[in-house]
């Protein structure tokens, strides 16, 4: 009986070895992953931080273009004139939307790293 008992302690800390051991490869996946996931963000970030400054740039000189051409219009009431003030009005509009697609992917980047703390929380607390 007392062989029993050996083999069945080895073979649960044989058990529990494996168990050990697939849980640590698990928790590196997931490490491994977290810093994928985070190399992903720092890069997304710096593409949104690059578009979101070319956005605004553009947006102030589409500005400066909009409100010298009204003064201009003003002046010279001419047909030609109105055309070119509602294109650089829409070009206008088109940066101030590439502005909210910037802040839209920040706002994906700040979904992202909440998702990421959460996981991490959750880990720590199993």
């Amino acid at each position: 009986m007392s062989n029993k008992l050996t083999e069945l302690k080895e073979k649960l800390h044989g058990t529990l070895d494996t168990a050990k051991n697939k849980f640590e490869e698990a928790k590196e996946t997931i490490q491994n992953s977290a810093v994928e996931v985070n190399e992903k963000i720092e890069m997304k970030v710096d593409e949104v931080k690059t578009s979101f400054a070319e956005a605004q740039e553009k947006a102030q000189a589409k500005k400066k273009e909009a409100l010298a051409s009204i003064a201009e219009f003003k002046v010279e009431r001419s047909a030609a004139k109105a055309k070119k003030k509602a294109e650089r009005a829409e070009e206008y509009a088109l940066a101030c939307i590439a502005m909210v697609s910037a802040a839209c992917d920040e706002a994906d980047k700040a979904i992202s790293e909440a998702l990421i703390a959460a996981k991490e929380a959750e880990e720590l607390n199993s």
